[in-house]
């Protein structure tokens, strides 16, 4: 057998290297002189139905939720022949994955140039001058997502041209142009899609703001507050310090509604202000609504899913690091910073095998207004979570934004960390 096998290595060689200097092959390998470069022709295109692309979409995840599954199965302990194949599967798989949620992408330039229109209106319509820019045009983002931020970015367009943007005499007062400017800017960070509304006005009255915060019971008199926290309270329902209402603005209405459409496709909005220079709206997004990456955390007998973008690490804290302030409650030491500690058992109503937080761990998390620490049982690993949406009676569920199928084929809810944060530090 050995012999035949040599013979036949042999035989196959011969052929491949006959085949390499053959006419044929030198023709091949020289191409048609008369063809152009193929980076001069246009890629050809087709038309593919929204609903087909979306079945491919969910298809590619019952494929990941699959791999997760022989992964699994497969365990540390399988022989390197399986190891090397299950990683293998695992490769293709997410080549598949990042090659259909790419086919879903558009650039969000059709969605920056419908406000062309929308600020020469404003300008008019408030008798200021306007200048839009526009960059990153070619930034690409998820169709369902991309037609879905359309609403946000106009509310938050007026807010800029009518509260931001001062008047021409104002401007030229201040040493500005009498045009103001409101700058669109779209980029790609750390794996998720950045929106800027930016604008060169007056900026944001951070003591008005606060003042009228306290006047509404949402802040007490003399906490001290971040700009973050401050800001934030200008996504309030029914929040406005407009002193005159108008057609544009002062009704009260609008940022709550630019924040509630913008967690519904699972992003974040902050704010930063400068008094005299301006201000910047900041819209973060995922790439996609279909898959996240998830680092699976235990509380009791319970596996949650916490979105990996939002984590910052984990620890597990020494008794030193540790302490509980009147009107502040747990807090946990990370690096000399103490940030407010979270026991996810607690806010979820959860039985919990270890509550002395020195024998638990603590994921740090990073939201919008702040910094703070999530006490669990154990972390699990992460996984590509492929989001499912949860029957309509459960669409409610303040602080889950869906579930994922774990490899074992347990449901495990996906954690969203804004209705965490508020549920926790609205006790």
């Amino acid at each position: 057998m050995i012999g035949r096998e040599s013979t036949l290595r042999a035989q196959a060689g011969a052929a491949v290297a006959n085949l390499s200097t053959s006419p044929a092959a030198n023709a091949l390998q020289r191409g048609p002189a008369a063809n152009p470069p193929a980076a001069m022709q246009p890629a050809p295109t087709i038309r593919v139905d929204t609903d087909k692309l979306d079945k491919l979409v969910n298809l590619v995840g019952e494929l990941v939720i699959g791999v997760a599954r022989v992964m699994q199965i497969a365990g540390d302990d399988a022989m390197p022949e399986l190891s090397a194949a299950v990683d293998a599967l695992e490769h293709i798989s997410r080549d598949l994955q990042e090659q259909v949620m790419r086919v879903r992408m558009v650039p969000v330039e059709a969605t920056f140039n419908r406000f062309q229109r929308v600020v020469r209106d404003l300008a008019s319509e408030l008798g200021k001058q306007i200048t839009l820019r526009m960059s990153g045009t070619e930034t690409e983002l998820d169709k369902n997502v991309i037609e879905q931020i359309a609403d946000p970015l106009k509310h938050l367009v007026r807010n800029s041209a009518d509260h931001g943007l001062e008047q021409p005499d104002e401007r030229l007062r201040a040493g500005k142009p009498e045009a103001g400017l409101i700058h669109l800017r779209a980029y790609q960070q750390e794996g998720r899609i950045i929106i800027e509304v930016i604008d060169d006005g007056r900026g944001i009255d951070r003591e008005a703001v606060l003042a009228k915060a306290i006047e509404r019971g949402l802040a007490a008199p003399g906490v001290s507050l971040s700009d973050a926290e401050v800001f934030g309270f200008m996504f309030q329902a029914g929040f406005s310090t407009a002193k005159q209402v108008t057609e544009v603005s002062g009704r009260g209405v609008g940022l709550d509604v630019v924040r509630q459409n913008i967690e519904s496709l699972r992003g974040s909005v902050e704010v930063e202000s400068t008094p005299g220079r301006g201000t910047i709206f900041r819209i973060k997004l995922p790439l996609t609504l279909a898959i996240i990456e998830g680092m699976m955390v235990r509380v009791g007998h319970e596996i949650l899913t916490l979105p990996v973008l939002s984590i910052l690490e984990s620890l597990r804290p020494k008794a030193s690091e540790l302490k509980t302030l009147e009107g502040q409650g747990e807090l946990v030491s990370v690096r000399g910073e103490y940030l407010p500690l979270v026991r996810l058992h607690h806010v979820l109503d959860l039985p919990t095998e270890r509550t002395d937080p020195t024998k638990a761990l603590v994921v740090i998390i990073e939201s919008v207004s702040r910094r703070f620490g999530i006490l669990v049982d154990d972390i699990l690993g992460e996984q590509q979570a492929v989001i499912k949406s949860l029957e309509h009676n459960y669409h409610k569920i303040e602080g889950v934004a869906g579930a994922t199928i774990l490899g074992d084929g347990r449901v495990s809810l996906i954690l969203d960390i804004h209705g965490l944060e508020k549920i926790a530090f609205s006790r």
